[in-house]
């Protein structure tokens, strides 16, 4: 692991949601417009945006976010708990945030995911993890056409976001000319 590799884990991946979400919002403030100003990451998020969409449409039609939410507020929680806001890291923030995604805490209990709403996780782009987990009660309420167009959609998703965020980070490294350039 390069000494650059290290510095990317130890600030945009570790500490908790709160101090993720803060160096987010720096890498926003000072390159959002560099980031988004890139043909290559312009055309790349915005398919990343039309993909994530489609995701959520179909998450809507399944009634997922009224789920969740219902779900998170039962006394032993449920899925979106406090980890799942941990699992979030800087660079899934920074492209919501480039999304035009308003991302704040929702609430502070200490139990639940603090990016879960009433309607369901605020974000656009999800972590990895919850994209990929579907607990028993989303797959015992799903028929199954409905969770074969959500697994389809997802891992459509979830390719275009690893893209997004790979090159993210080639974009952010220090001396990357494309950024400068853009």
């Amino acid at each position: 692991m390069t000494t650059q590799d290290a510095y990317f884990i130890e600030s945009y991946y570790s500490g908790t949601a709160a101090a993720k979400l803060t160096a987010a919002r720096e890498l926003y403030n000072r390159h959002a417009h560099r980031l988004t100003g890139s043909y290559l990451i312009g055309e790349e998020l915005e398919l990343l945006q039309r993909h994530a969409l489609a995701l959520d449409r179909h998450m809507q039609v399944m009634h997922l976010g009224r789920l969740c939410s219902q779900c998170a507020t039962h006394p032993d929680g449920g899925c979106c708990s406090a980890y799942m806001a941990d699992n979030t890291d800087s660079i899934l923030l920074l492209t919501n945030l480039l999304l035009g995604i308003k991302v704040d805490c929702q609430h502070n209990d200490a139990a639940n995911c603090c990016y879960l709403g009433e309607r369901g996780c605020l974000f656009l782009i999800k972590p990895f993890f919850c994209l990929n987990y579907n607990c028993k009660t989303i797959l015992n309420a799903a028929d199954p056409l409905s969770l074969a167009v959500l697994y389809q959609a997802t891992g459509t998703l979830l390719r275009q976001q690893s893209r997004m965020e790979t090159l993210l980070l080639e974009a952010l490294r220090p001396g990357n000319q494309e950024l400068r350039n853009s």
